[in-house]
């Protein structure tokens, strides 16, 4: 990168740090309290759970709560085993440094913004482009909205980022491949790393450039991953632990929990805000955050999509501009949340960027003609 791509990103990063101050400071001086451990175990029903009236947590508190438990000792396996526990070892760690696990989630969000600006640098060949990319990123509601919560969706996307990078560049590193496809799977629901999987294989199969060999090793090195982060269950278990078993248990929890009422509803929610509610009257209900940038990047998509794939043939360009459309059908029979988009607005974000700044460059073209 250029001298102007770090000043940018300086002042990219200086920006949304002043955005997060002004927001939310009290993320910069929380402190945390182990009297919410006690509270966690009266929320939930677990075998051990001691004798206490029932109180209700929210998401964040049950996040930061669990963390500090895995942190401890405590079993991924038996406590929120519904989650998978990377990103809350991370928050547990830093209540055990820094008694704030936000910190994790700030850096999260610093990590974000350079992949960003350096996944649009990579597609779009162009600083102007990918820095509006960035901007864009961070002045979406739902981006400074994860930022200032402990929920496992930022850092999953950090991690799903690294490996798309990697996974495109032109030589295979098949262990880093490996590594952030495993972080990426065990940071929440592994839904998300089938996707992006499978459609990246099928991508690579299409143009043949698909190595079996490197392929198969970082889907090892993944699952060698994977089970790493849960070693503390195999500890407990004296390893008589079978991690197919307990996925297939997430599974079934995410089957019975997480279908939509509406086909689509995802889809309906990204381009309105609204979705059907699968609780109490099953009336209609606006989600927060949401953006009206979402439909605009949703027909940006398909625009640039179409328009490269004339111009150039399949390419990596194509592809990217196609994911949140693909992610969004993909997402079909998922009940919807908005905070499972911030996978796709990077590249939601892309496609915006690259026809703004094909327009911006016509007209400048246009201009120089007419002075000649």
């Amino acid at each position: 990168m250029k001298r102007f791509d770090y000043l940018f990103l300086f002042g990219a990063i200086l920006i949304y740090l002043l955005m997060l101050f002004l927001f939310n400071r009290q993320m910069f001086t929380y402190k945390f309290d182990k009297k919410l451990i006690s509270l966690y175990f009266c929320s939930q029903d677990i075998p051990y759970e001691p004798n206490c009236p029932r109180v209700w947590l929210s998401d964040e508190q049950l996040h930061i709560a669990v963390g500090y438990l895995y942190a401890t000792g405590s079993d991924p396996a038996v406590i929120d085993f519904q989650h998978m526990p990377a990103v809350a070892y991370l928050y547990g760690f830093s209540v055990l440094a820094f008694d704030n696990p936000y910190y994790v989630e700030i850096l999260f969000g610093l990590a974000l913004i350079v992949l960003v600006y350096r996944l649009g640098k990579d597609t779009l060949q162009s600083s102007f482009a990918a820095g509006l990319t960035c901007l864009l990123l961070i002045a979406d509601p739902l981006f400074l909205n994860l930022s200032q919560e402990t929920s496992y969706e930022l850092g999953q996307t950090v991690f799903l980022l690294l490996y798309f990078i990697f996974m495109f560049r032109p030589k295979d590193n098949y262990v880093l491949q490996g590594v952030f496809l495993g972080l990426m799977a065990t940071a929440k629901f592994w839904g998300a790393c089938v996707f992006f999987v499978g459609t990246i294989a099928l991508y690579k199969l299409i143009k043949r450039q698909l190595d079996l060999k490197s392929y198969l090793l970082h889907l090892l090195v993944a699952f060698f991953v994977f089970c790493l982060i849960y070693v503390q269950s195999f500890i407990n278990n004296h390893f008589h632990f079978n991690i197919v078993f307990l996925q297939l248990k997430v599974l079934k929890y995410w089957w019975q929990h997480s279908i939509t009422n509406l086909p689509l509803a995802s889809v309906m929610l990204f381009t309105t805000g609204f979705f059907k509610s699968w609780w109490g009257n099953h009336g209609w209900l606006r989600t927060q955050p949401w953006s009206f940038f979402w439909p605009i990047t949703l027909i940006t998509s398909i625009i640039a999509s179409i328009k490269t794939l004339r111009k150039k043939g399949l390419t990596k360009e194509v592809f990217i501009f196609l994911i949140p459309v693909l992610y969004l059908v993909y997402l079909g029979v998922q009940a919807p949340f908005s905070r499972y988009f911030i996978l796709i607005l990077p590249f939601s974000y892309l496609s915006l960027s690259y026809l703004l700044f094909d327009c911006l460059t016509k007209q400048s073209s246009k201009k120089q003609k007419w002075v000649f």
